[in-house]
């Protein structure tokens, strides 16, 4: 259903481009991404989706956020920005309180697109991004799966997230309603807090390994898992404990291809940043607005749309390769 909902959206926000642009010119529209931690890597593909999307619709686009990780900068540059009167906000929800900061920026006239993490209490115009239940359910079904495949039929799994996200919180939910009903035998018996920090979660599962020897698997929550390769090669464990990471960097699929990971999960990123964009242009210029019972207040975009989640391991990872392995 989701798969269908998300085609349906493409389909909807799609025809009339070409007319729409060449009837007005829109060259002056600013569209701005604003994400809790700019410099990371796991923005680049939703900011080039995004990007691409501008370049297409011949407006502007902007990417702007905190150099390090912090939910309330981010809000306050939303806040800030907001009075340049940008087109539309395309932004992440990692903090409840991202909901007043949306709905304080729209009573202001100005619309937002929530992508990756959503503030479904808000008045968000759409969300583009992953159900993170699921996302959670699919990893505590990966890693007993994986765990099985070693002739476990018990075990102990260690996590490592960034506690405070809220995202990551029903990531970790999900993924332990799967081993409550599923694999009771599999628990979590340990959680380090990585800061969203890709560093410090190769430091911290050092340490947890060290502190909790008899874990037979790891999964990183979010997407700082790139040194998990070296942390797990350093402690001579490779091939001894079952490495689930999330997200697509070089470093995690040259780990996948030496051993020292087993799996990442990837969602569709670049179409998050490039839908958050069509469906925030689309709204500004009023092509939605004759779906029928708008005027009353019936949705002009879907709700949610969800990209999709899919695993990457070593029978594949060389495909997403963007370097090489040294």
């Amino acid at each position: 259903m989701k798969a269908w909902i998300a085609a349906l959206a493409v389909a909807v926000a799609l025809p009339g481009l070409a007319a729409a642009q060449e009837a007005e010119d829109r060259s002056g529209q600013r569209y701005v991404m604003v994400v809790p931690i700019s410099g990371h890597p796991f923005w680049v593909a939703i900011r080039n989706g995004a990007q691409d999307a501008a370049d297409q619709l011949g407006v502007r686009f902007e990417f702007t956020g905190p150099v390090e990780f912090d939910n309330r900068a981010q809000q306050q540059q939303i806040e800030q920005i907001a009075v340049t009167r940008p087109a539309a906000f395309l932004t992440g929800a990692f903090d409840p309180t991202m909901s007043d900061t949306i709905d304080r920026v729209t009573e202001m006239g100005i619309p937002v697109v929530t992508f990756d993490s959503d503030a479904p209490d808000s008045r968000r115009i759409s969300f583009i991004g992953p159900d993170h239940y699921n996302i959670g359910w699919e990893y505590g079904r990966k890693m007993v799966e994986m765990l099985r495949e070693r002739g476990l039929e018990e075990g102990q799994i260690g996590l490592l997230t960034a506690v405070d996200q809220t995202n990551l919180q029903v990531r970790i939910r999900g993924l332990e309603d799967y081993l409550a009903q599923n694999a009771p035998t599999f628990e979590v018996v340990a959680t380090e807090d990585n800061r969203g920090d890709d560093q410090v979660t190769a430091d911290r599962a050092k340490a947890m390994m060290t502190a909790n020897p008899d874990i037979d698997g790891l999964i990183v929550i979010n997407g700082t898992g790139s040194g998990m390769g070296t942390a797990i090669n350093e402690l001579g464990l490779a091939g001894q404990v079952t490495v689930l990471t999330s997200d697509v960097f070089d470093p995690i699929l040259c780990a996948i291809l030496d051993g020292s990971v087993q799996t990442t999960s990837s969602v569709n990123t670049y179409l998050e940043g490039y839908l958050a964009l069509l469906f925030a242009y689309h709204y500004v210029n009023g092509h939605l607005d004759n779906v029928p019972g708008a005027d009353v207040g019936v949705n002009k975009l879907p709700p949610v749309v969800d990209p999709g989640l899919f695993f990457i391991d070593a029978s594949n990872a060389e495909q997403f390769l963007t370097g090489s392995c040294g």
